[in-house]
């Protein structure tokens, strides 16, 4: 456990508490916004929020896309990529050399050249382990794969930082500060895969230290929890072994996401940034090999959300220990990696 954060934001427990109704509604996008979209890998920023970003840049807004780590532990997709039935620690560099290159083509296909694109260049896994077990500089997240305890990436921003949970705070709290957004698409921290949710953790943790730092009036940016990874085949024909089109199809989160008293939010798109989002999913090549069926069935008519509020603040001891009692009650198996 962390011992030197104090505070998580209170909507964290909000988030984590069961509750029986859902409110569904059109998520309003106003002149100027300033979008920052935090992914956990190369190509979550595209399934979550590539209709969003559209919208966003439209109305004279920017946007801002923040991906973590370099997707580079996805065992099956490197002994796809390289021919090897036992890849090497440089073969798991040179896929991840390969997503992060993915993401900047998909940006700057989406944006035309307007996303402003961080690659953080972290190992693959990392995240979640940051959080709960790598939290010091003097003990970083060491990959099984790559065999590096700090980002060992040409691509990305800050090659040679260590892989803890306190200097990925700082990265997002930095972030955060320069951006100043009004609107935050971030993973939900209810998703069936360890670096998504403890991303949606670290974000809360962050915008947190955000506003606390901010002077009052403080900023009220709209926090939209995105789900990526599920359970029982969510989203429809994502594990069905061949892509189809879904474009004509809306993206309705699953029944069984536990509601926890927030409301939900979409955006409808439009064909024209349908077809865009489908052409930046296109430029994972990566991924498009080995989970193309789960890449499509997010290019749908729509992307929607959980509104999430920033709150006062709270222990993350209390918060960490109530989330893993939801988890085991919801889904009796432990958080572990999924597709990627």
């Amino acid at each position: 456990m962390p011992p030197s954060l104090k505070h998580l934001s209170l909507c964290l427990l909000l988030l984590l508490t069961p509750h029986i109704s859902v409110a569904e509604q059109s998520l309003a996008i106003g002149e100027g916004e300033r979008l920052l979209v935090l992914a956990p890998h190369p190509d979550d920023e595209s399934l979550s929020a590539a209709g969003l970003s559209q919208q966003v840049l439209a109305r004279g807004g920017t946007v801002r896309s923040s991906v973590v780590t370099a997707g580079d532990a996805y065992v099956g997709a490197v002994m796809l990529d390289s021919g090897k039935r036992n890849p090497s620690a440089a073969d798991y560099l040179d896929f991840g050399e390969k997503r992060l290159e993915e993401s900047r083509r998909a940006a700057q296909l989406l944006g035309n050249g307007f996303i402003h694109l961080d690659l953080l260049g972290f190992s693959d896994g990392s995240i979640y382990s940051a959080l709960i077990s790598h939290w010091r500089r003097n003990q970083p997240m060491r990959s099984e794969y790559t065999g590096f305890d700090h980002v060992p990436y040409r691509e990305a921003e800050d090659r040679g930082l260590a892989q803890d949970g306190q200097d990925l705070l700082n990265e997002l709290a930095a972030i955060l500060r320069d951006t100043k957004p009004t609107i935050i698409a971030f993973p939900d921290v209810m998703e069936n895969d360890s670096d998504h949710a403890g991303l949606g953790m670290f974000t809360l943790l962050a915008v947190h230290q955000w506003l606390l730092e901010t002077p009052t009036p403080r900023p009220q940016p709209k926090l939209l929890a995105y789900l990526i990874h599920w359970q029982h085949g969510w989203p429809t024909g994502s594990n069905w072994g061949i892509a189809q089109d879904w474009s004509d199809k809306p993206l309705v989160l699953p029944a069984d996401l536990p509601p926890r008293g927030h409301s939900r939010a979409c955006v409808n798109l439009s064909p024209a940034q349908i077809n865009l989002k489908r052409a930046a999913l296109a430029e994972y090549k990566t991924q498009q090999r080995i989970m193309g069926d789960f890449l499509s069935a997010f290019v749908r008519s729509s992307e929607c959300f959980t509104l999430v509020k920033p709150n006062d603040g709270n222990r993350i001891e209390q918060v960490l220990a109530h989330w893993r009692q939801v988890r085991k009650t919801f889904d009796n198996h432990p958080l572990s990696r999924r597709k990627i």
